[in-house]
């Protein structure tokens, strides 16, 4: 019986296909990433005593797209492993993943009037700069959102307008609501209006205005941060062509913190982020030149105001690309306000220098130097209580709080990608750290407080390979 079941579903399954093919555009892709890793202080330096690491994830993904009259469907079957970290097994053999497979995508898309549209359901949200929504491409999984966006799109002004809309719960698979033990680190709701003005095929301009929250448990008390911003795009993208190229952005956030200040009141939020690059494409488009910083605001530790230290001054990434930035693809500055992989909140400024050359129409090197440094003082501290891991705060002869500011180390960036095929990308990259006195002892502390010995952190450093494969195995016609 279960044999001609399964026959029995096989053969639906081909007749719904054929029968889609035949009145609709239908396709079925697939992506296959295999990714091998050498690490060895990534995310967080490492002693030098500390062995290297080597590990291997893999995506796959099955895609299946769907498209007749107004009505527009997608659908991404999607398992995200490292490999051998299977959970379902017995004394037999490894029977699988339990948390590997899921559902990456899955939306419909309805045509409203001739450039407009509504998409419901999970799906990619991926702006701008990726400075404030990303689809975290870097992780194994990818990060897709469970949303309503509404979109616009105007080829004869140039205006493209989206608005997405998120409310998120914890619950079952029977609808249930459950948020009992609701992280209250967690998203509760994402909203944004991106706008966009295409001038000509390489000028635009955008703004963006989110509208964010976090829920906190203790109280039932949703908590709302506002990010807004601009940027601005020169002889960028598909369109670039040689000469000069830019980009710049800012933005700013304000709001409530989900942390109490010492009124025992929410803290206020007043942050900003700046980035800007610019540079010089030549030789047919072979090379390119630029340099460019990234800066966000921080605490100054040393400012005793009151009103001063009950805000948060320190920059919220929330959805934000990350292996890109924040000091290259170590990610040691990947949430301001941790001391592991972060500032302590302080102020953070990445001056970079990049080339790119590109030495056939399939091969293409890139070289990032990165010096982060902290542009606020913040407090030091010595090493980390046992009980409470809270960091203990150095002091000098006087009695008086010592403070960090300045370099934060430097950071090299390698990277070649090959263009095998126009379904097969190979890319292997390394990064390099030189870590300063500052992170060495943020991370660490002393390792002989008595006589301010720092540890010893050796040679950090981080190496991938990757292969991406992108079939398509079926296209109607």
């Amino acid at each position: 019986m279960m044999i001609i079941n399964r026959k029995v579903a096989l053969l639906s399954a081909i007749m719904l296909v054929t029968a889609l093919a035949l009145h609709a555009q239908f396709q079925v892709d697939g992506e296959f990433r295999s990714r091998a890793v050498l690490d060895h202080g990534y995310k967080v330096p490492v002693k030098a005593d500390n062995d290297a690491h080597l590990s291997f994830d893999q995506r796959s993904r099955l895609i299946l797209g769907y498209k007749k009259d107004i009505l527009s469907v997608r659908f991404t079957l999607q398992d995200a492993r490292v490999w051998g970290s299977d959970d379902m097994f017995n004394k037999t053999g490894v029977e699988g993943n339990s948390s590997a497979l899921g559902i990456y995508e899955a939306w419909i898309d309805l045509q409203i009037g001739e450039h407009s549209g509504i998409r419901v359901g999970r799906q990619e949200w991926n702006y701008d700069d990726m400075r404030i929504l990303s689809w975290r491409n870097w992780w194994t999984s990818g990060l897709s959102y469970d949303g309503i966006l509404f979109r616009h799109y105007n080829p004869e002004t140039g205006w493209h307008i989206n608005t997405g809309i998120s409310y998120n719960n914890n619950g079952t698979r029977t609808g249930m609501v459950d948020n009992s033990l609701w992280n209250q680190n967690n998203l509760k709701t994402m909203n944004f209006v991106n706008i966009r003005k295409d001038f000509s095929s390489k000028l635009y301009a955008v703004a963006m205005f989110t509208l964010s929250g976090k829920q906190d448990m203790t109280v039932d008390e949703l908590v709302g941060t506002g990010t807004h911003g601009f940027s601005i795009s020169y002889n960028k993208g598909k369109a670039a062509n040689n000469g000069f190229f830019g980009y710049a952005s800012g933005y700013y956030q304000y709001g409530k913190d989900v942390s109490l200040g010492t009124d025992e009141n929410r803290k206020a939020i007043s942050a900003h982020m700046i980035n800007a690059e610019v540079g010089l494409r030549t030789l047919d488009k072979k090379v390119e030149v630029s340099m460019g910083v990234e800066n966000i605001s921080g605490r100054d530790y040393s400012n005793t105001d009151v009103d001063y230290n009950n805000t948060r001054h320190s920059f919220d990434l929330f959805y934000s690309a990350r292996f890109p930035y924040y000091g290259g693809h170590l990610n040691y500055f990947l949430i301001q306000d941790s001391y592991k992989i972060g500032t302590k909140g302080g102020g953070y400024m990445n001056p970079f220098f990049k080339v790119r050359f590109q030495a056939s129409k399939k091969d293409i090197f890139d070289f990032t130097l990165h010096n982060p440094m902290l542009t606020t003082h913040v407090a030091a501290h010595t090493g980390f209580d046992p009980d409470t891991k809270i960091p203990i705060a150095e002091i000098d002869a006087d009695g008086n709080p010592v403070y960090w500011k300045g370099n934060l180390g430097n950071h090299i960036d390698l990277d070649y990608t090959r263009k095998i095929s126009k379904e097969v990308i190979f890319k292997i990259g390394a990064s390099y750290a030189l870590i300063s006195d500052i992170k060495n002892q943020m991370v660490y502390g002393y390792e002989d407080p008595a006589g301010q010995e720092l540890n010893d952190l050796g040679q950090n450093y981080f190496v991938y390979t990757m292969l991406i494969v992108k079939p398509n195995f079926f296209r109607s016609e």
